[in-house]
């Protein structure tokens, strides 16, 4: 017997989208207005999305994961060769080439690579558990991948999905079964190389500086984190009101994309920030606990690392936006605005539904049906 959609993610991304339409609405209005002269212009993108978004998730829910498994790596060469593409062909803005503009939108193939990487490590060590002992043959094919995944992000470039793609799949790694010594070899490695991208762009250097005391250069590299701050501080526990926000009036930058915790802390105050915690911590609570029913280990840590993703993404830009780690881009999946961003979480989404699916029922769900069901097999034998 197999199951249906899982109410629980459902309902959790049913309930952050309805909250994101509220929070994008009221930090975008007059963005859109001095923009693009409509006021409606990005909130009726962001409508546009949502249904396309959630399209794609029912979609990728109903594949079979045995496709998935037999198209991992043609998938990932696609995801790497547009990758590449985009660095000759992408738009170059504000110092980083990470987007397509196509017919009036914007793709962001980071969002394909993401998924890509994530499945090719679970299919690897799915089927080639006894591999893993064995650093050139277990985390060599692994840290390949991953070496031209990182390759093709620092070359945009883009420091904090590289930054999430590595944490993802170390944390799989570690999950999935590769030795300690290999991963502290590879955990030491990975800091070093990190520490020296940090000292190689002044700006990456200026935000970890900055983060710990914003008010040293308040009108440049610690201008995000102040303003950030005064809207957490302006909505104490109960906010100021839906729509009542000040910040995002052109002193938030990015108040509907990275920084809408920030509107939101403002405008529903602590409660609604702490409605948000909720509702992640529900999701992906329930996408771990989906792993740890699975049977195999390949769907095991597909279902992992689609969790990690979703959840490191949130957990990242809540403590860059609250000051607890140094300022960096990145939306929360399924409340920031961003139809490429969208796209890329309910295919992560849809993967988690298709592992649901793919889940026996256990016998001892319904203990009442069981026993009614029992009682009918023994008047047939009587």
């Amino acid at each position: 017997m197999r199951k249906g959609l899982d109410p629980v993610l459902l309902t959790s991304v049913a309930v952050l989208l309805s909250l994101s339409v509220l929070m994008v609405s009221s930090a975008s209005l007059s963005v859109s207005e001095v923009r693009y002269h409509d006021a409606f212009r990005i909130i009726s993108h962001w409508l546009v999305y949502i249904p396309v978004g959630l399209l794609v998730m029912w979609g990728i829910s109903r594949i079979p994961l045995a496709v998935w498994q037999r198209f991992c790596f043609p998938l990932l060469l696609v995801s790497f060769l547009v990758m590449a593409v985009l660095l000759v062909a992408g738009n170059h803005l504000n110092g980083a080439t990470r987007w397509f503009s196509l017919f009036g939108f914007s793709a962001q193939p980071v969002e394909l690579l993401k998924p890509s990487v994530i499945l090719y490590m679970a299919y690897y060590m799915g089927h080639f558990p006894e591999r893993l002992q064995y650093f050139s043959q277990g985390m060599g094919p692994m840290l390949a991948i991953l070496s031209v995944a990182v390759g093709l992000l620092m070359m945009q470039p883009d420091f904090g999905n590289t930054v999430l793609i590595c944490s993802c799949c170390f944390l799989m790694w570690f999950v999935g079964g590769v030795p300690l010594r290999h991963l502290l070899l590879v955990f030491i490695v990975g800091v070093f190389l990190g520490a020296i991208a940090m000292m190689a762009e002044p700006y990456r250097f200026e935000r970890l500086l900055s983060f710990t005391n914003p008010w040293h250069d308040p009108l440049k590299s610690g201008y995000q984190l102040i303003q950030s701050m005064l809207a957490f501080g302006s909505g104490g526990i109960w906010g100021l009101g839906l729509g009542q926000g000040i910040q995002k009036l052109f002193y938030l930058p990015e108040a509907f994309t990275d920084f809408i915790a920030a509107v939101l802390g403002e405008e529903l105050g602590l409660l609604g920030s702490l409605l948000l915690l909720g509702i992640f911590s529900v999701l992906i609570g329930r996408g771990i606990y989906i792993a740890t029913r699975c049977e195999h280990a390949f769907e095991r840590l597909l279902a992992l690392g689609c969790s990690l993703l979703i959840g490191l993404s949130f957990y990242i830009n809540f403590a860059a936006v609250t000051g607890m780690i140094p300022t960096k881009g990145m939306p929360i999946p399924f409340f920031s605005y961003g139809g490429s961003a969208l796209l890329g979480n309910c295919v992560l989404m849809g993967f988690l539904l298709a592992i649901y699916r793919s889940l026996p029922a256990k016998n001892n769900e319904n203990p009442k049906k069981n026993m009614q069901a029992k009682k009918k097999a023994d008047k047939a034998i009587a």
